[in-house]
C-alpha cells in the first residue's frame, strides 16, 4: 500500500498531496485545484507536493458546519448545477471564511466537537486574536 507521507514539524502536520488523491479518489491535477480554491498554498519539497493538514481541517470545518453556505469542489458534477449557485453555494473560499478559520473560536469549536479537554477550549475562547485585540 502506498500511503502518503506525513511530517510533523511541531506546528502541525504537513501531508503529501497524495492524501487528497486517495481520500477523495481524485487526480493530482484536481487535488491541486482543491488546494487552490481552498486558498492553501502547496509546499514543493523535492519531487513531492505537501500541504498543511491543520489548515485544510480548519477550512473544511468552517465550510461543513451548520449554517455554512455550502461548497462545490472542482471536478464535482454539481459545478454545472446553476440552482446550487443561486442558493449561494461557494466555489472558492472567501476572505471571510479564511478569517473565521484563523480564529481561536474555530479551534475551540473543533476541540469541543472532538471531545477534547474543556480547559483548553476555555483558554482558546479567552484569548482574542491579534485582529480582535486591535478593534
Amino acid at each position: 500500500m502506498d500511503l502518503p507521507k506525513i511530517y510533523d514539524f511541531g506546528s502541525g502536520e504537513l501531508v503529501e498531496l497524495k492524501h487528497l488523491e486517495k481520500t477523495f479518489n481524485i487526480s493530482r491535477r484536481i487535488a491541486l485545484k482543491y488546494l487552490k480554491v481552498l486558498r492553501i498554498q502547496p509546499l514543493y519539497i523535492g519531487d513531492e507536493i505537501f500541504f498543511s493538514l491543520p489548515t485544510f481541517n480548519r477550512i473544511m470545518f468552517v465550510l461543513s458546519r451548520p449554517g455554512s453556505p455550502g461548497f462545490i469542489f472542482p471536478g464535482s458534477k454539481a459545478k454545472q448545477n446553476q440552482k446550487l449557485r443561486e442558493k449561494g453555494f461557494l466555489i472558492r473560499v472567501t476572505d471571510e471564511i479564511l478569517r473565521e478559520a484563523q480564529s481561536p473560536r474555530i479551534l475551540a469549536e473543533m476541540a469541543a466537537a472532538s471531545g477534547r479537554n474543556d480547559a483548553m477550549v476555555k483558554k482558546l475562547l479567552a484569548h482574542p486574536t491579534s485582529a480582535e485585540a486591535k478593534k
